[in-house]
């Protein structure tokens, strides 16, 4: 007779990928939105358009764009890389998540904490510590959703590599991943829309409104259901 075999339980980030990828696509429309038009049009989560920006010299305001995006694109990437270090480390790629998404929402308090204690609009200096702050949050974030979220070629804080898998795919036949990556585009979209009405309604609104799938996707990553 041979013997049973009994799999192991899915780990709460396996059971949790495919829904938290696509919360912080949402969480990355959102801050975008409010950095854009708060912190000097310069994009925290979004690094391909910082360096758009930083070629754009007949842009008014050139030189406070060209120290934001600069900061933005040298804050993510020594984060990333940190990031992605801590998850190849003995912590382990599920508890990596969970710790990065804490530190993402600390940071995204502390980004609304102080925007709403400080004088608008911001001087330059300010403005480069907010856009230092937002781009760790979305770092770790990037790095969350490569990690637990890598087969389906989801990427939670840009939308080219995720629209090219699904347009591969679809040329191909192919059926892996399309709702992921169709609702992570989608919520990308919803999260840069609803960032700007929070921020037309009131700005502090939208830095308030990362927070909210920042939460959602640590409810998430807490639970097997």
């Amino acid at each position: 007779m041979s013997e049973a075999v009994t799999s192991a339980p899915a780990t709460p980030v396996a059971q949790a990928r495919p829904a938290v990828a696509v919360v912080l696509s949402f969480a990355a429309g959102a801050t975008d939105a409010f950095a854009f038009l708060q912190l000097g049009g310069i994009f925290t989560a979004n690094m391909t358009g910082n360096l758009i920006l930083v070629g754009l010299f007949q842009r008014p305001g050139y030189t406070t764009t060209l120290i934001g995006a600069t900061v933005a694109v040298i804050v993510f990437a020594l984060v990333a890389y940190l990031g992605f270090r801590l998850t190849l480390s003995r912590v382990g790629p599920s508890r990596g998540a969970r710790l990065l998404l804490i530190t993402a929402t600390v940071v995204q308090v502390a980004v609304l904490a102080g925007y709403a204690l400080t004088d608008r609009p911001l001087e330059r200096a300010l403005l480069c510590v907010f856009i230092a702050l937002s781009s760790v949050a979305m770092a770790c974030q990037t790095v969350i959703g490569r990690t637990i979220e890598a087969r389906s070629g989801v990427t939670t804080t840009f939308v080219t590599g995720t629209l090219t898998s699904l347009m591969q795919n679809l040329a191909n036949g192919k059926r892996d991943f399309r709702t992921v990556r169709t609702l992570s585009i989608v919520a990308l979209v919803g999260g840069a829309l609803s960032g700007a009405l929070a921020v037309a309604t009131d700005p502090l609104l939208g830095a308030a409104l990362p927070l909210v799938p920042s939460l959602v996707a640590l409810a998430l990553l807490a639970t097997r259901r």
